[in-house]
């Protein structure tokens, strides 16, 4: 056994026992430094491990002064009963590493430096004070905090009277809710700014009318301005895009009405008096604004899968971009956005920090609200819920969830509202197949409708599909997407071997422009006079496939948490939560479960499981706070 083995051995992962954390990647870059390095110092070596752990799992660093609590909660959500073994202090850590000046860089605790000079420097480690970084992830951080200092420092020309008034107009104080307004006003005034709040606080009703508040604005300063709107997903770019068409098909008659009283002379009416700032041409720039994924939006570089088109050497040419659903961007493709940004240029971060992170590494959204004390004005949170007064349970459960409030369980246990419900399992028992009842007429719908020869009813079934979902912690096992796939497609008479199959539902897995599909589009097998087709709504409309020329896909009535962000169930919602000690189990993802539904929710689990995941939020550990404190 080598010393890196060794070493690592009592950290490393026991597919028999399921005990430890180390697989692989640990073991290999530990070898690598041993062998091509020539590093013998176990404190190294173990750090080296730590920080592509921490990467692997989500962190974007590792506090030396913490890992065996990081350890401890990483053990904790795994549910094993496994005690990790002593590690050596954080001081002791930090010793080795100032020695192993081969492969760790030492950063001055107050002056970090650039993310160029952290580039240009090739050594595997970065130790930043406490922090230990792998060098990408440092390099990564660092540039966001510089990105966003540079932009929060950056001030736009002045907004005319008229364009502050409009957004009052739009977005009026609510008693003393002045949230709303504030971030109006904010877009206007500032080139960086972060708009953040749950479900049922405005944040669509906000982002639609800032972005057409800075579309007044411009048009009354005679500036040619272009805008891009983004989203780290396919779903979540098409959600935008109704959001905005939806606005746009709202109030076209309000705007040319307004036009036309303005133009006889006459005053607006209580109608459109809100809208007397939007002229047609205004609502026609709106319209023209197309939602794309941002990796549609940095654009692929020719030749080359693995970088942009658009960087800082070649920014984007955009005035304003607006970024949703960013609890969702990773932090190495923040960074590669905000490297993207023109220098004048302005964003708008949106999302809600409290759903669950990019799959890959990184929390910015949550660590930018975070360092609201640091930004400034530039963080805006909305708290206020408008959505209670129409009486919707979920919009009382969440803010709970969010929170990680015990109650929450209790909520769910006492509700009568059909539109609220804990299907509750004994621990240890498997959910029997009868909890994916609440969907099953929708499904059995969409089933009919896929195959008729009818198109008409095709387009039915596409939308029935859009409104109801199962959603799962897991992809396997008992509490898994693959099993309730499999139990729906018994109920619907499908074949679980078939992915082509009449009345089978379809989820896109990989971004696909030559057909014009985004990772997470869904589509729908269906019957044709020309044979079988795949339907999707896509952004640019409804889109129709031959299998043959089918991206990747899988099955679709149920699927991943993860899978959902970005999307919205108008109908009903199953949330089958991990069993008790799946690492799965956070608390974010409970929240961003329930929160994709907008009528009503079934979740199905023990209440344990319930308990704990509120108690369990993910954690991931972060230097951007401090970053940008040092930048600025």
């Amino acid at each position: 056994m080598t010393n890196a083995a060794s070493v690592l051995a009592p950290l490393a992962h026991d597919p028999v026992t399921g005990h430890g954390l180390f697989g692989g990647a640990e073991r290999a870059v530990a070898s690598l430094l041993e062998r091509h390095a020539g590093v013998t110092n176990d404190a190294v070596l173990l750090a080296a491990a730590l920080a592509v752990w921490a990467h692997r799992t989500g962190h974007a660093c590792v506090n030396t002064d913490d890992v065996g609590s990081m350890l401890d909660a990483a053990v904790r959500r795994s549910g094993s009963d496994w005690q990790p073994p002593a590690l050596p202090p954080g001081s002791d850590l930090r010793a080795a590493l100032h020695g192993a000046h081969q492969v760790v860089r030492v950063v001055d605790a107050d002056h970090p430096g650039s993310s160029a000079d952290a580039l240009a420097d090739g050594r595997p480690l970065v130790l930043w004070g406490t922090l230990l970084y792998a060098q990408r992830q440092f390099v990564d951080e660092l540039s966001v905090a510089e990105r966003v200092t540079a932009l929060a420092a950056s001030a736009p020309p002045p907004p005319s009277a008229e364009a502050l008034a409009f957004v009052d107009a739009v977005l009026p104080t609510d008693g003393d809710d002045t949230a709303q307004n504030q971030v109006g006003r904010a877009v206007l005034t500032q080139s960086f700014n972060v708009l953040t709040g749950g479900p049922g606080t405005g944040k669509t009703h906000t982002l639609t009318r800032c972005l057409l508040a800075y579309l007044v604005a411009a048009h009354a300063a005679g500036d040619d301005v272009t805008v891009a709107v983004c989203a780290p997903t396919g779903k979540a770019a098409t959600r935008a895009s109704e959001m905005l068409r939806d606005f746009v098909d709202g109030h076209a008659e309000d705007v040319a009405r307004t036009a036309a009283l303005q133009a006889t002379g006459s005053p607006a009416d209580a109608d459109t008096d809100a809208l007397a700032g939007v002229t047609p041409e205004v609502l026609d720039a709106l319209a023209a604004v197309e939602p794309v994924t941002i990796h549609r939006l940095l654009g692929r570089a020719a030749g080359m899968d693995t970088r942009f088109a658009h960087h800082a050497n070649r920014p984007l040419a955009h005035d304003l971009i607006i970024v949703d659903e960013t609890s969702m961007v990773s932090l190495q493709l923040m960074a590669r956005l905000l490297e993207a940004v023109r220098l004048g240029a302005r964003v708008l971060l949106v999302g809600d920090e409290a759903q669950l992170e990019s799959v890959e590494s990184g929390s910015v959204l949550r660590d930018l609200t975070l360092a609201e004390s640091v930004l400034g004005g530039h963080v805006h949170q909305l708290r206020k819920v408008y959505r209670v007064a129409e009486g919707n349970p979920i919009a009382d459960l969440a803010p709970l969830v969010r929170d990680g409030a015990p109650e929450s369980v209790d909520m769910m246990r006492a509700s009568d509202d059909e539109r609220l419900t804990l299907v509750e399992l004994p621990d240890g028992q498997w959910p029997p197949a009868d909890v994916v009842a609440p969907v099953l007429g929708a499904y059995v719908a969409v089933c009919d409708g896929a195959r008729s020869l009818d198109g008409g009813k095709h387009v039915e079934a596409l939308a029935i599909l859009a409104g109801s979902r199962v959603l799962c912690g897991a992809r396997r096992g008992p509490f898994g997407v693959e099993h309730f796939n499999d139990v729906i497609d018994e109920h619907l008479g499908l074949h679980p071997d078939r992915i082509i199959e009449v009345g089978r539902a379809l989820l896109v897995t990989v971004n696909s422009p030559r057909v014009g599909l985004d990772n997470g589009d869904i589509g729908l097998v269906v019957r044709t006079h020309d044979g079988i087709r795949v339907l999707f709504a896509a952004r640019q409309g409804l889109v129709s496939l031959t299998p043959a020329e089918l991206p990747p896909v899988e099955r679709a009535y149920a699927m991943t948490v993860h899978k959902s962000q970005g999307s919205e169930y108008a109908d009903q919602v199953v949330v089958v939560l991990p069993q008790q000690g799946s690492p799965l189990l956070t608390r974010e993802l409970v929240y961003t479960a329930i929160t994709r539904a907008k009528h009503a929710v079934t979740v199905v689990g023990s209440p344990q499981a319930f308990t704990t995941a509120l108690a369990n939020p993910s954690g991931r550990s972060s230097g951007l706070h401090h970053l940008l404190v040092a930048v600025g």
